[in-house]
C-alpha cells in the first residue's frame, strides 16, 4: 500500500522579497490532505504502516471530545481501508 502521501511546497511571490532576492518557500503539510494533515497525517503514517505489516484490520484510539486525532484516524481509516473505533474521553 502506498502510503507517500507528501505535503507540496509552495514558492511565495511577494515584491518584498523580489526586491531583496529572496526566494522563500513553504511546505504546505495543510494540503497533505483534507482531514489527514500535517502532524497528525506524520504520527499517523507509521502506525499505519505497522498495523499493515501486522495484518491488522482495525484501528482503535482514544482523544478528546471535538478531537482532530480522531477525525484524523477515522479518515486515515477510511482511505487505507481500515475500520476504526475512536473513544472519546472525558
Amino acid at each position: 500500500m502506498d502510503f507517500s502521501i507528501n505535503s507540496p511546497v509552495q514558492k511565495i511571490n511577494d515584491a518584498v522579497f523580489t526586491d531583496q532576492k529572496i526566494e522563500l518557500f513553504l511546505k504546505r503539510d495543510d494540503l497533505i490532505h483534507p482531514l489527514i494533515s500535517g502532524n497528525k497525517w506524520r504520527k499517523l503514517k507509521y502506525v499505519l504502516q505497522e498495523a499493515m505489516h501486522q495484518q491488522k484490520t482495525h484501528l482503535v484510539t482514544f482523544g478528546g471530545a471535538f478531537s482532530n486525532h480522531l477525525l484524523a484516524t477515522a479518515a486515515a481509516g477510511a482511505t487505507f481501508n481500515f475500520k476504526t473505533t475512536g473513544f472519546v474521553r472525558g
